[in-house]
């Protein structure tokens, strides 16, 4: 399906949402210019010619009306409380991982999601300069090692980015810390 411009009463030009598929637990974009477009903006990733995107880039983008989502089996749309739901049966960390994301991306940053590594470009740096910094997210009330972060520090400075901490509270509000390993 290629992108189509409609116009409604009020004259704003609004863009037809892509369809992708949810098929085998993993939601791909199957029309190529579709899939480029989306790439473009931050989204996704390719193996084996075919794109992929991730739990986080699904969501976000179904909440903001940019795709549809439709299940290969029943044929039927998916809406965004139903693909939560499959989505994070294999992901228990997904709500607050969508909420970061969410954040980030709405503040005017793309996040290159790979595993569990959230790596940040600042505005306007995306493809032409490398991230700025990566992401550990933790959720309040569930316990992270002093140990384990700084293990992950020094990964990430190995590799010349910062590392940047946000702390999800039970409200779903975030906080973000930098971290250096003398801080620590």
């Amino acid at each position: 399906m290629i992108d189509t411009i409609i116009q409604d009463n009020s004259n704003k030009r609004i863009m037809e949402p892509f369809t992708a598929v949810y098929s085998n637990k993993e939601v791909i974009v199957p029309n190529q210019s579709e899939a480029d477009s989306i790439y473009q903006d931050g989204y996704g990733y390719r193996k084996n010619q075919v794109h992929y995107l991730r739990a986080v880039e699904v969501l976000y983008n179904i909440e903001r009306g940019k795709i549809v989502v439709v299940d290969e089996e029943s044929n039927k749309k998916l809406s965004f409380q139903e693909l939560l739901h499959l989505l994070i049966s294999d992901d228990s960390e997904l709500w607050i991982n969508f909420i970061v994301y969410k954040d980030l991306r709405t503040r005017g940053f793309i996040i290159e999601v790979s595993e569990k590594i959230y790596r940040v470009f600042e505005r306007g740096d995306y493809r032409k300069k490398p991230a700025s910094y990566q992401l550990k997210i933790i959720s309040e009330g569930k316990p992270e090692t002093i140990q384990k972060i700084m293990e992950e520090l020094e990964k990430v400075e190995e590799e010349t980015l910062e590392m940047k901490i946000a702390v999800v509270d039970r409200r779903g509000e975030i906080v973000y810390y930098g971290v250096n390993e003398r801080d620590l």
